[in-house]
């Protein structure tokens, strides 16, 4: 796996003007046409004090491996049903879950926000120099922060001349369904408040013409076409969502938690409270995912349990865990099939309606402390 840069675009950079980068792997079947271009996890910043509270790996290139690992059975590795596609993964370093395009003389952050710029000029780059021209399939994609991304551009790759006409592509959305909801016991900064931090991300990248993408979002408030609950179902390519009721970073976010729940933290006290509310979270999420217009007319796949997790497809999970017998990875192979074949195939819809509480099905892979609220949930 060589970790080529984007060469072709001298804009395409970090947060710190380092360049940006794409992992390589080419398919294990020499002749293969299939085509996975994946966009990484990583969160966003939207102004000076929330950059500077990134973690360094965040904001640069300087220190990536030449040879990137991933768990064999997530989205990348050799056990996952695009072992043989030509697998691009997209590091990010920029901070913007691939939506900005401001130089950092203009950018209030007081760092380069060029995620947008980073992935056209790596798909320019895939077409001319990779052979991604004479593609047969591409699956584009990415986890949290890259699904959003992957969100926001998915609509566009055609229209803005990224990728040929002629190719068929699917979208690959892990965990990017934002939903708008008071915070936790009222909470108000922008770090607990993910509608508040996407108007921000709106305001202070100038990135309105990259979320509207050409006329692909036309609703009133830019921000909009940003966040999950309004985004995605306005999406034109078929897709696969996969996206978890209990989002274990969206309810962290909103109840202002340092830690997840999990084997080594607790809800705080009173936990009652806590549960309560992600409770209220998750039956959002859920009416939100099972009603989306592209699920109904089953255009589109969805993928949904009760577990204590995010973005899941950059792990083992993705392949390892399984509900009603179905892995994530299973359900990603089954869109393709339903894709590529219309009218003969349906596409995937396993949704847990079964379990009302958080972490509560047999087969959730993620563990949570025994004494964390036992009664409660």
């Amino acid at each position: 796996v060589s970790v080529p840069e984007v060469a072709n675009d001298a804009d395409a950079v970090c947060n710190d003007g380092t360049p940006g980068v794409y992992y390589w792997s080419p398919a294990s079947c020499p002749n293969s046409s299939k085509w996975l271009v994946f966009l990484g996890s990583g969160g966003w910043c939207w102004d000076a004090e929330s950059c500077s509270e990134r973690w360094p790996s965040s904001l640069s290139s300087k220190d990536y491996p030449d040879i990137e690992t991933y768990d064999p059975d997530s989205i990348m590795g050799n056990h996952s049903p695009f072992h043989n596609y030509n697998r691009v993964y997209l590091r990010q370093c920029s901070s913007d879950a691939w939506m900005g395009d401001i130089g950092k003389n203009q950018s209030v952050g007081q760092v380069h926000w060029r995620g947008a710029r980073i992935v056209r000029a790596t798909l320019r780059h895939l077409v001319v120099d990779r052979g991604l021209a004479e593609a047969e399939l591409l699956v584009f994609g990415g986890a949290s922060a890259g699904a959003r991304g992957a969100m926001v551009h998915l609509d566009t790759l055609k229209k803005f001349g990224l990728v040929p006409l002629k190719l068929p592509v699917l979208g690959l959305l892990d965990s990017p369904y934002y939903i708008e909801m008071p915070s936790f016991q009222n909470l108000t900064t922008a770090k607990n408040n993910y509608n508040l931090q996407t108007q921000l991300v709106a305001k202070n990248m100038h990135n309105e013409a990259i979320l509207r993408g050409g006329g692909a979002c036309n609703l009133a408030e830019a921000w909009k076409c940003g966040f999950g609950q309004y985004r995605v179902p306005l999406l034109k390519t078929p897709f696969l969502l996969i996206d978890s009721q209990y989002d274990a970073y969206g309810i962290a976010t909103y109840e202002g938690l340092a830690h997840w729940i999990g084997t080594q933290h607790c809800y705080p006290e009173p936990q009652g409270a806590h549960y309560s509310f992600a409770g209220a979270f998750a039956g959002r999420v859920y009416v939100g995912l099972t009603t989306l217009p592209q699920v109904v007319r089953k255009t589109s796949g969805l993928y949904s349990t009760t577990c204590n997790q995010h973005a899941e497809s950059e792990h083992g999970v993705f392949g390892k865990q399984k509900m009603s017998g179905i892995s994530m990875a299973d359900a990603a192979e089954q869109a393709v099939d339903a894709f590529m074949n219309p009218g003969k195939k349906m596409m995937p819809y396993v949704v847990d309606d079964t379990c009302a509480v958080l972490n509560c099905g047999q087969y959730c892979l993620s563990k949570i402390k025994a004494d964390c609220g036992v009664g409660l949930r």
